[in-house]
This record gives C-alpha cells, sequence and structure tokens, in this order.
C-alpha cells in the first residue's frame, strides 16, 4: 500500500447498504469497510455515485460519516464525497469531513444547471475552498474533482482543473475521470502531472498507470479490489494478464443498472440479503441477477473481496 501522505492506489467507491426502514446500515457497512481495507485497499470513498450519495441528505452523509469513524475505521482512510450544487452545502460538508480528519473530499461539480460556462464551474469550486479557508482553525482538506458527465452534464476540462490546481495548490490535488473517455483521461495525464489522476472506467487503469496515474476510485473494487490492487500495485509483468481479467468482468456488468446489480452480487457473494435495498428512485435487482453475475465475475478468475 503507498505511504501515508500519498492519495495514489485503489479507493472503492463504497456501496451504501440500508436497513428495512432504508436509512444507512452503519454496522453493515464499517463490515464491508473493513474487508475492502483488509484487501490492501488505500482506502474508501463514502457517499459517491455508487454509495447513492445524491439519495443521502447531508445530515445524513455526516452522520454516517462520523458513525463509520466512531465505529473504529480510520479516518484518514476515507475520501467522502460533498459535491453538491449549491456553495454553501458543499462547504458545509467539506468542513465537517475537514474536522474528522479525513483523507481528502470528492466533489461533483453543480450539475442541476445546464449550459454551464467554465468560468462559473470555476467560481463555484473557487467559492467552497475560500469559505474552508476563511474559518478560524480549519486545515482545509485535499480536495479530489469529480468528472462524470454522464451524470453531471457537466466535462471538467484539463485547462479548468490546471487553474483550479495553480489557484490553490495544496487544496486541489487530484482528479477522478469517471468519462470513460480515454481521450479526456490522457489529457488530465498530461496536463497534471503534478496532481492524482484517477480513473473510474476500469477499462482504463493499466493505460493511465502507464502514464503514471493514480490508480482508481472504483465502484467494481467493492467486489473484485483484489483483482484491481493487483493491476494497480502489481509487478507490470501480469499487467496484461490481469487487465484481461478486470476487461471481462466490467463486461459481466455491462447493460445493467450498476449500482442494484453491484448489491445483488454482493449478496450473492456474503449470502447477506441485507445488500439488496437501494433507495429511490433506484429499483432493486432480482436476486438471480446477482447470482448469475458474481458467477460470470468468478468465471473471469477475478480474485473477490472476502467477507
Amino acid at each position: 500500500m503507498p505511504a501515508a501522505s500519498s492519495l495514489r492506489g485503489v479507493w472503492p467507491a463504497a456501496l451504501t447498504p440500508f436497513d428495512d426502514r432504508l436509512a444507512i446500515d452503519v454496522p453493515r457497512l464499517v463490515q464491508h469497510c473493513r474487508a475492502l481495507l483488509q484487501a490492501g485497499c488505500r482506502g474508501i470513498s463514502l457517499f459517491g455515485t455508487t454509495g447513492e450519495g445524491t439519495a443521502l441528505s447531508a445530515d445524513e452523509r455526516r452522520a454516517g460519516l462520523e458513525a463509520v469513524i466512531a465505529a473504529g475505521i480510520p479516518a484518514d482512510r476515507l475520501i467522502p464525497a460533498v459535491g453538491c450544487c449549491d456553495v454553501p452545502t458543499t462547504a458545509a460538508l467539506c468542513t465537517h469531513a475537514a474536522r474528522q480528519g479525513v483523507a481528502g473530499v470528492l466533489a461533483l461539480p453543480p450539475f442541476y444547471p445546464k449550459d454551464l460556462r467554465e468560468e462559473g464551474v470555476y467560481r463555484h469550486f473557487a467559492s467552497v475552498i475560500e469559505r474552508l479557508g476563511a474559518m478560524p482553525g480549519l486545515r482545509v482538506p485535499r480536495l479530489c474533482l469529480y468528472n462524470f458527465p454522464f451524470h453531471t452534464g457537466v466535462t471538467l476540462a484539463p485547462r479548468l482543473v490546471r487553474h483550479l490546481a495553480d489557484a490553490f495548490p495544496g487544496v486541489v490535488v487530484a482528479i477522478k475521470d469517471s468519462s470513460a473517455d480515454w481521450p479526456l483521461s490522457s489529457a488530465y495525464l498530461d496536463a497534471l502531472p503534478d496532481l492524482d489522476v484517477f480513473v473510474g472506467d476500469e477499462n482504463s487503469i493499466l493505460k493511465a498507470i502507464g502514464k503514471n496515474g493514480a490508480g482508481a476510485i472504483s465502484g467494481m473494487a467493492n467486489i473484485m479490489a483484489p483483482t484491481l490492487i493487483s493491476l494497480v500495485e502489481g509487478p507490470r509483468t501480469k499487467a496484461t494478464g490481469i487487465d484481461d481479467i478486470v476487461h471481462k468482468a466490467v463486461q459481466a456488468m455491462d447493460g445493467r443498472p450498476f449500482i442494484a446489480t453491484m448489491k445483488a452480487a454482493v449478496h450473492a457473494l456474503s449470502g447477506d440479503a441485507g445488500w439488496l435495498a437501494v433507495r429511490p428512485p433506484l429499483d432493486p435487482s432480482p436476486v438471480a441477477v446477482g447470482g448469475s453475475v458474481l458467477g460470470a465475475l468468478q468465471a473471469t478468475g477475478a480474485s473477490l473481496v472476502a467477507g
């Protein structure tokens, strides 16, 4: 595992389990986090896209983070998602996370307004960071920008990220690119050699590592973290074979709603039916789908998460 001062490595974009009332199931989430850390993950990203973060209130995110840390998951192994459409809520979530001692925070751009100009997106992030900097005694957390245009309708241009990193050195330190657009990921790697550039598209991990990419913040890591860790941190002589396994595993998920299907696969692996619950507006996946996907993943030869 990389040194604690580095964000480089594999960070699962953790699923969020829910109880019978569709509240965050903290014991189940803590157990999952422990299994992922024991598998060798650098840390865990909570309450992002795969974690149904946009279906959680700000209070739920804050309480969930506190509860996970109180249960013994080290704060400096966590990157909670904080991105909201408004500056005050984003800044409040950042402030709370920073005071818990997290490794960093993951921030989407404002995703409801459309046809945004680059300067407006810059001012959104700059306003958040400036609010944090004005708070007495607060150590501004490291910020990992989050590019996911499929969901947000906003593409963070490499020059915009460069502008933010230059304006706020030591704060804007990373970006997660979930565009699944390799030319864009490659452009980030070229323009931002001093930042940690993570990919969310597992099919791009090996190519990104070849250009000094930082690793992955990955939804697939919920079930196959050991394989992804081997790809990111293992010997290059074995990388092509592992990359083939990763591509086949991603293909097993194609055409299926990712979050519900991944939860069903985790249920099939663990035997724990509590993993099937999703929050509206999502629909749960049929149990049989989870078993089918798990079988396809096992057939690839992927090493899966234990426990």
